[in-house]
């Protein structure tokens, strides 16, 4: 850890990007820094701004108001390229990291559509572009739908409703009182009361056939709560296996994802490619939509598997050789 009295520059977009909420200056902000007996005074804010160095100890103090890692405040060197962990994907992830630095810097989410046939790692990547986005500041979730979630829909219910306790910061194995917990958190990112009672109801499991107007609440209101979590730090949603996902958790990304466009989130979602309608896991509103596409190659001589949750989807009984 570097002493308090070093100085470094900040990320200005990343910073910038923090604190665009509503009536939210400098006075506003270090009067808060007050409340929690940190010592943040207006000049260091404008310094900071300013893309000017700054003590350590300011960039400790910012990253914990924000809840970031320090590491995703302070600016790279000139010229430096994206750090990389492992030696799979890096032209993927190269390009992964210009566009996480292209969301921080607009503020406008992006659709990444990962493709590949079986054995093809899509998995791999979707775990290391999660870790890249950590490291610049992203608040990562990564939903897995294949084979091996079936001991978390055990656990935590179907999909969707993990999705939703991942974005209430609910795990799996959490104890408590669950709905106090959704309640509390609900009002912590102000979601009103109607998209609270709609939180509930997803996290008590899908209806086979809902009533228009209850998929219709449940889509605001998570749509509410990712953009509630995404302007208060960068979020990306990887979703897994997306050839695995129900009817439920389709309907609800065809339609929440088009509407969170406009605030720092990225939606990665990974699928195989398959021959016939599973090959098409995207609903029609995603199919039109801007993306960034990487097509993956399988492992020589794999067989496509089939989905069970897809055959199921269709309404119809196939037998699985």
């Amino acid at each position: 850890m570097p002493p308090a009295d070093v100085r470094v520059t900040l990320d200005v977009n990343r910073l910038n990007l923090l604190r665009q909420r509503p009536a939210e200056g400098d006075e506003a902000v270090s009067e808060r820094f007050l409340g929690r007996r940190q010592c943040l005074t207006r000049a260091a804010l404008k310094r900071a701004e300013s893309g000017r160095p700054v003590r350590f100890r300011t960039v400790r103090h910012l990253a914990a108001f924000y809840g970031v890692g320090v590491e995703a405040l302070i600016a790279p060197p000139a010229g430096a390229a994206p750090a990389l962990t492992g030696k799979a994907f890096g032209v993927e992830r190269l390009q992964c990291a210009a566009l996480y630095d292209g969301v921080l810097a607009t503020g406008a989410g992006r659709l990444v559509d990962v493709r590949g046939a079986p054995g093809s790692d899509k998995s791999a990547m979707l775990v290391e572009c999660a870790e890249d986005a950590r490291r610049r500041g992203f608040s990562a979730i990564n939903l897995g739908l294949g084979q091996h979630a079936a001991d978390l829909d055990a656990r935590a219910g179907a999909p969707l409703a993990r999705l939703v306790r991942a974005l209430l910061y609910i795990g799996p194995d959490d104890g408590g009182d669950v709905d106090d917990m959704v309640r509390s958190r609900c009002r912590a990112l102000g979601l009103c009361a109607e998209h609270v009672d709609a939180c509930l109801g997803m996290l008590d499991g899908p209806q086979a056939w809902p009533l228009p107007a209850t998929q219709a609440l449940n889509a605001a209101a998570l749509c509410a709560l990712v953009r509630q979590r995404a302007r208060r730090q960068p979020l990306l949603l990887a979703i897994d296996d997306a050839q695995c996902a129900d009817w439920n958790l389709m309907v609800m990304i065809d339609t929440v994802l088009p509407a969170t466009l406009d605030v720092p989130v990225v939606w990665m979602i990974a699928s195989e490619q398959l021959p016939g309608p599973q090959g098409q896991p995207l609903g029609a509103r995603l199919d039109a939509l801007p993306r960034t596409t990487f097509h993956l190659p399988g492992m020589p001589g794999a067989r496509p598997v089939p989905c069970a949750a897809s055959v199921a989807r269709l309404g119809r009984a196939y037998r699985i050789n």
